[in-house]
């Protein structure tokens, strides 16, 4: 691959210099083929070093781009940057018509009055923070303003693929952060609108563009209570209609948010919105998730290819290095404190703080617009290098922030006496007497949940922790033991009273976490049982190796159960086999009862008590017959 990457760029000089050229469609191939080609190059580097993905595209962009070529090719690989700039914009649009699918207001309920408050808040100071240090650095009042609204936005692009990808949505501080960035993402949509009215000076066009927004937002909300559900229901069946009408809602919103005169990214945010409709948007989000990831690869090459040398690039060094740490220290410090006085326990806070400590990409749409109308403006040189350095240490704070938080643990404690209201004690709840020689329960979703009905049926002495608030709440509700939080979080491990357990379970099929807690389970209590989730048989292995007394290997206990039920089918043949049909269907209604019913329609529990009643009925009939 490092061969055709050098060989490449050679041909198309040759080709050039013989008067050939590239026509127009082998051209865009070839430019799509060199992002794709770079992206993987850099990737396959980044995994080897078990780094994370998205620094590693920049640094491809950088590369492939007019200075990287340059200096390394002494040639331009891309021969259309317009294009690549004009399927960035795409990208743009199109990721964030994803991630307002991903945006599922419902689970945002719980978060929603504190992200309000901490958004609107954070966005206020943020931006005064800018606005200030750029004036004291000497800038124009215009290019103030801009340099404050850039700092003042996260990436709502970037943080949700990460968390995503970590399974930390649903965590807390993962609800927080979408609620934070989804009432920023209103206000930049505002502030967009506002700026694209009022260059002529006059009040009447920034109203009548704020109209329009909260005209389209409506829009998109009602589609999304009323229309898309009964669409999405009738096209849930087919793959193909789903991903059309995906793509069909992002192209009818993007054109639309145009030719009311904004950017296509806020159309493209505002259709995925109007399908963030449960169960479906789970269907949709995985229909365009290939698409979604290609676009996601040529936003972030395309981002590293925008850095062009710039000679007064000397100029820009303290500029950028000061506000580079207004947006990874002060930004993540106010969020953090925010958070706290909201009620959020302290780890909590700094995960949300440290979570967005980054600009967002309509950063780059508003830096845009000004270097449109001021193309002598330094502030999109500035917000450029901006991204893509606080874009890409996001990753490591994210994945680090539980090593961040350790230090200022303490710090945070003593903060927590201004909060002015208590959420913590909702997420947790013990018995009277001190647990001892007792089990604990890591994950407590499907799995973890049949581990808990059976130690219930023991009625043995144990704890659950789970870093999901809505399944600690339903345990809670149950009056059974349990915890909000992670094994990463040392004080939910004296919680728990790791050191004097009998028993340590966890159904988490991580590999770190994994290791993490055997290492734990063996420094504090040696005697203690470990029973540990693994993915792969290699996993399984070390973790044997490691010290783990018993591997919940999920392929082949599905296997195993497969198989029984097999040997079953064959040896005591239909009537038997029924009643075991019987048996999983209630299973399944009571799951889905106990543990998904504030997400389920009720036609949905209606065709479960259909199909309860239809196997009942065959069942007596079959028993009749005997």
């Amino acid at each position: 691959m490092i061969a055709l990457l050098v060989i490449l760029p050679l041909i198309t000089a040759q080709a050039e210099s013989r008067g050939v050229g590239i026509e127009t469609e082998i051209a865009v191939l070839s430019d799509l083929g060199m992002i794709i080609l770079a992206a993987t190059i850099l990737a396959f580097v980044a995994a080897g070093l078990k780094q994370p993905l998205i620094p590693a595209y920049i640094i491809a962009g950088v590369l492939i781009g007019p200075m990287g070529s340059d200096i390394i090719f002494g040639t331009a690989l891309v021969s259309d940057p317009v294009f690549i700039r004009a399927l960035s914009e795409l990208g743009i649009t199109f990721l964030l018509f994803t991630v307002g699918i991903e945006l599922d207001l419902s689970r945002l309920k719980d978060v929603g009055r504190a992200a309000i408050l901490i958004g609107t808040s954070q966005v206020a100071l943020t931006f005064a923070m800018g606005f200030l240090v750029a004036l004291a650095m000497g800038f124009m009042e215009t290019d103030a303003v801009y340099l404050g609204l850039v700092v003042a936005f996260s990436s709502t692009l970037v943080v949700i693929k990460i968390l995503s990808d970590r399974d930390e949505l649903e965590t807390l501080h993962g609800r927080i952060v979408l609620g934070i960035l989804l009432m920023q993402d209103i206000i930049v949509v505002i502030v967009l609108s506002v700026l694209a009215s009022s260059n002529n000076g006059a009040i009447e066009p920034v109203f009548d563009s704020i109209l329009k927004v909260v005209g389209l937002f409506s829009f998109a909300i009602v589609l999304s209570r009323y229309v898309a559900p009964r669409i999405l229901k009738v096209v849930s069946k087919s793959v193909e209609l789903v991903f059309l009408t995906a793509l069909s809602f992002a192209f009818l919103f993007a054109i639309s948010s145009h030719v009311l005169g904004f950017s296509t990214a806020i159309g493209g945010f505002l259709g995925g919105l109007s399908l963030a409709v449960f169960p479906y948007n789970l269907e949709v989000a995985n229909r365009i998730k290939p698409l979604r990831d290609f676009f996601a690869i040529v936003f972030f090459v395309s981002l590293g290819m925008q850095f062009y040398p710039l000679s007064d690039v000397g100029n820009l060094i303290l500029p950028v290095i000061v506000f580079s740490a207004l947006v990874l220290l002060l930004k993540p410090l106010v969020i953090t404190f925010l958070c706290i006085l909201a009620g959020y326990e302290r780890r909590t806070s700094l995960l949300s703080g440290v979570g967005l400590a980054q600009i967002s990409e309509f950063s780059l749409i508003l830096a845009m617009g000004l270097a449109v109308t001021n193309p002598t403006s330094v502030v999109f040189p500035m917000t450029l290098l901006l991204a893509l350095i606080t874009m890409s240490f996001t990753p490591y704070l994210i994945r680090y922030g539980n090593s961040i938080y350790i230090p200022f643990s303490g710090t945070l404690a003593r903060l927590e006496k201004f909060s002015f209201m208590k959420l913590k004690t909702e997420l947790e709840h013990f018995p009277n007497k001190y647990p001892k020689d007792h089990v604990v329960v890591f994950g407590a979703h499907i799995m973890g949940m049949e581990v808990i009905e059976t130690l219930l049926k023991l009625k043995k002495d144990f704890i659950v922790v789970d870093h999901n608030p809505e399944i600690i709440k339903k345990l809670v509700k149950r009056k059974i033991p349990s915890v909000y939080g992670d094994l990463e979080d040392a004080e939910v491990l004296q919680k728990v009273c790791l050191k004097d357990a009998k028993l340590v379970i966890s159904t988490v099929p991580d590999e770190d976490d994994s290791m993490l807690l055997i290492k734990r389970v063996k420094s504090e209590s040696p005697d203690a049982m470990i029973f540990v989730t693994a993915k792969t048989i290699e996993h399984a292995i070390k973790f044997y190796r490691e010290g783990a007394d018993f591997i919940i290997h999920l392929k082949l206990l599905g296997g195993r159960e497969a198989s029984e039920r097999v040997e079953l089918a064959l040896k005591e043949g239909p009537e038997s086999f029924l009643k075991k049909k019987l048996k999983e269907i209630e299973l399944l209604e009571r799951k889905k009862r106990t543990e998904l019913v504030d997400r389920l329609d009720d036609t949905l529990i209606k065709e479960i008590d259909e199909l309860k009643a239809q196997e009942k009925l065959k069942t007596s009939e079959l028993l009749g017959e005997e």
